[in-house]
């Protein structure tokens, strides 16, 4: 038999931690929903906020409404992980905000142990007028394994309605990971900005792609991306930004880092399909300085250790 107690706690304390331990899970204002495997073990709202989960064979199936006009003043914590070796967890999630309503999601994944697994989310987000939602992804690795990543979204913006989305894997191994994250700024001034930052090791292979429509006049979409690879892993970024009405203006930011056989691959697209339409992008791959690994190995570290300092401070 199962702890439930036992899961939920250790879930929620190493999520709590990769969030710096602000607004813990289970105050009483705190939406939160943790998911062990596809066991629901706890879900929480407030008023204006409806959350619909159930169990499915591998995963759950949520949906989450929040009302016209409600503001919900803490982040929302969404916690799924697992803390087997073995297995797989799909996650499906509709996400609904009502015109002008506004919230921060902090989604932990959390594997501490994984070594062969399957993690895939699908989502679907979208947000009325002038709706502002934020939505962070943080993953939690074990050290090692090889935890299979499949995260998918879908997004689509009313008028003025804004979509911050940050994915961050760092901490542990990243495994095999493929982000898809396609929006569609609808919307007149709606605004998009996604931020994924990773960091591969040993032979982990990370694929993000990233595609954002403006199909909104005076539409703007911001795609930033943040790898970093060492060791034997792979890595490809592919940035999209299509520029389909008038006044829409977006950028494409890639910066990769390699060190040792590392390969990485970045191609960053522009498209204006409107003439009044202004896109940009700027790609960087290089490797971290030798002077700033010797300066920090003089002060005492490994060579690992200091390449660890110099990520952590690129991907901050």
């Amino acid at each position: 038999m199962f702890d439930v107690a036992a899961e939920y706690r250790t879930l929620v304390e190493i999520a709590e931690r990769s969030a710096g331990g602000s607004h813990p899970f289970g105050a009483q204002d705190v939406v939160s929903v943790v998911v062990h495997g596809n066991r629901i073990l706890s879900s929480h709202a407030l008023p204006g906020v409806r959350i619909e989960a159930t169990e499915t064979e591998d995963g759950i199936r949520a949906v989450i409404t929040l009302d016209e006009g409600v503001v919900v003043e803490k982040p929302v914590h969404l916690c799924f992980g697992h803390l087997g070796t073995e297995g797989r967890q799909t996650i499906e999630t509709h996400i609904r905000l009502g015109a002008r309503a506004r919230a921060v999601f902090q989604a932990h994944c959390v594997f501490p142990n994984a070594v062969e697994f399957l993690h895939a989310m699908e989502g679907d987000i979208e947000l009325g007028e002038g709706a502002c939602f934020t939505y962070n992804e943080v993953h939690v690795h074990g050290p090692e394994g090889k935890i299979t990543v499949r995260p998918s979204t879908r997004v689509r913006l009313d008028h003025g309605a804004s979509y911050l989305g940050d994915f961050t894997l760092v901490e542990g191994r990243v495994g095999d990971l493929s982000i898809d994250i396609d929006v569609e700024a609808a919307g007149s001034k709606s605004r998009v900005e996604i931020t994924s930052k990773v960091y591969g090791k040993y032979d982990d292979q990370c694929r993000v792609q990233d595609v954002v429509r403006l199909t909104g006049a005076e539409s703007t979409a911001l795609i930033k991306a943040r790898v970093v690879l060492k060791d034997q892993a792979r890595g490809v970024f592919l940035g999209t930004i299509d520029g389909a009405a008038p006044g829409a203006r977006g950028h494409v930011d890639c910066t990769e880092i390699v060190q040792g056989e590392a390969v990485a691959e970045a191609s960053p697209v522009v498209r204006a399909s409107h003439s009044e339409a202004e896109i940009t992008h700027e790609a960087a791959i290089g490797r971290i300085a030798d002077d700033k690994i010797a300066g920090l190995m003089a002060k005492g570290l490994s060579e690992d250790q200091a390449v660890d300092a110099i990520v952590a401070g690129l991907l901050r």
